[in-house]
């Protein structure tokens, strides 16, 4: 039909949805808590185009970083990706070239505790609803207050 390669044009369609569902403009964010369930901080992170994978895996890295910078050496990780967990796990027992997986495990090394659990995507609510807070394309860490957050949500 007038010329048209039909197998490339589908072969570059094809490419084109999966480039544009696996590369997109994300942010990346979470929530951390005490044993008690209670509020200690929320923050996001601006990331621009990158893989969702990517963007989960920079929550738990910012997470582990204020963590960290909190004095807290007793974590548990949890996260609604089933891959990131997975990841992280396999970089432990056979070492990753990813170099977030690879600052992921130095940071986990730095504690004296931690548990990475998948959960479902229900139990992550409150971090999906921080994450899309934020409205800027500002690159950088933020950190968000509970009552900023709360003004925002009826939760």
């Amino acid at each position: 039909m007038g010329g048209v390669n039909w197998g490339c044009l589908f072969g570059i369609i094809i490419w084109r949805m999966w480039k544009n569902w696996n590369l997109r403009t994300f942010q990346g964010g979470g929530l951390l808590r005490d044993r008690n369930k209670t509020w200690i901080v929320g923050f996001t992170r601006y990331l621009g185009n990158c893989k969702v994978i990517d963007s989960e895996l920079w929550g738990i890295l910012d997470g582990l970083q204020i963590t960290l910078d909190r004095s807290f050496r007793k974590v548990i990780i949890r996260t609604n990706n089933l891959e990131a967990v997975n990841l992280i796990h396999e970089g432990v027992r056979e070492g990753s070239n990813s170099a977030l997986i690879t600052r992921i495990h130095l940071f986990l090394k730095l504690l004296s505790h931690w548990n990475l659990q998948h959960i479902p995507r229900e139990e992550n609510s409150i971090t999906d609803r921080i994450v899309k807070l934020r409205r800027d394309r500002e690159p950088g860490l933020r950190l968000v207050d509970k009552n900023y957050v709360m003004s925002f949500l009826n939760v």
